[in-house]
């Protein structure tokens, strides 16, 4: 329990915004074609370095910038991710991350594009940071910059890197499935609870802040 929960930091990609179909095209064809079935599989097990030829820091460097640039007409917020924001925003701040290397500018805009920028105080990328999706040294550079302690922040995410970043910077940590990571990884690295999606975060909360009535 948090007994000053001030700030709630949340990821982006299938944590606030279902774009897996747009992840599997730029990576298809960035790698010279997969199918969705296969994408998919890989995904879930955390393989899709298997198949990248090149080095792959730069790989997925260019591939954030790719993915930036795109939509794709099935991308989404997840559910209840509009809902959630706004009421969390009326008493925390929030701020949303990113393991894309793109400006702030450009997460604003497709924020902005899903209805959700008004209820989100800031943007943070990894952009200038060094490491592939690791986002340890951006959580801290964030509670610098708010003057917090990592137990008055939360923060909300879907892949195991997440919950490991988290716990490096010794933040609280909750997971959503809908990223499809495994219970188990989530766990292991770091997750104080796993949940379906942010739709349940109201559920949870109290468990980290008890004056919380989301």
């Amino acid at each position: 329990m948090i007994p000053m929960l001030r700030l709630i930091i949340f990821d982006l990609d299938q944590t606030l915004l279902d774009t897996l179909r747009r992840f599997h095209h730029v990576y298809s064809e960035m790698i010279g074609g997969i199918s969705w079935e296969d994408f998919i599989k890989l995904f879930r097990e955390d393989r899709l370095d298997d198949l990248i030829r090149k080095d792959r820091a730069k790989f997925w460097e260019e591939f954030t910038r790719r993915f930036s640039e795109v939509r794709h007409p099935e991308d989404r917020p997840i559910k209840g991710a509009r809902e959630v924001l706004r009421e969390l925003s009326r008493k925390y701040r929030i701020v949303v991350t990113t393991g894309r290397r793109v400006p702030p500018e450009e997460v604003w805009r497709e924020l902005e594009e899903f209805g959700l920028s008004e209820y989100v105080h800031e943007v943070y990328t990894l952009m200038g940071h060094d490491g592939v999706w690791h986002r340890d040294a951006l959580l801290r550079r964030i509670l610098e910059e708010h003057c917090l302690s990592p137990e008055e922040a939360v923060f909300i995410g879907d892949y195991w890197v997440d919950m490991d970043s988290a716990r490096r910077v010794g933040i609280k940590a909750i997971a959503v499935r809908t990223g499809l990571e495994p219970d188990s990884r989530l766990l292991e690295h770091g997750a104080f609870i796993v949940i379906d999606g942010v739709w349940k975060l109201g559920d949870v909360l109290s468990r980290v802040d008890p004056d919380d009535s989301v």
